[in-house]
C-alpha cells in the first residue's frame, strides 16, 4: 500500500444499542475520518457523537492493547494471549 493511500473500513459502532453503520478512513495506520455509512440499512448514514469518539478511544494512551495480569505486589505485567486464555478458562 502506498503511503498516501487511504483505505476504507466498514464497521458497526459498538458504543450503544443502535449499532450504527460507520465508514472509517485510515492512512498509514492513522484514522483520518469516521462518518456514517450511507449504505447501512439501519442507520442510513446517520451517527451520534459517540461514533465519532471511537477515534479518541482507539488512540487513548491508556488503552489496553495486550493482555495484562496483576502481580503479587499489585503491579501489572504483560502476558501472552495463550496465557491469558488459559487463565480465563
Amino acid at each position: 500500500m502506498a503511503h498516501d493511500e487511504v483505505t476504507t473500513h466498514y464497521r458497526a459502532c459498538n458504543l450503544c444499542e443502535a449499532t450504527c453503520g460507520i465508514e472509517i478512513e485510515v492512512r498509514d495506520g492513522t484514522i483520518v475520518s469516521i462518518r456514517g455509512d450511507r449504505e447501512d440499512p439501519f442507520s442510513r448514514g446517520h451517527i451520534c457523537p459517540k461514533a465519532v469518539a471511537l477515534q479518541d478511544i482507539h488512540d487513548d494512551p491508556d488503552r489496553l492493547r495486550h493482555p495484562m495480569r496483576r502481580t503479587r505486589d499489585g503491579d501489572w505485567e504483560r502476558i501472552g494471549w495463550e496465557t491469558a486464555f488459559d487463565l480465563t478458562a
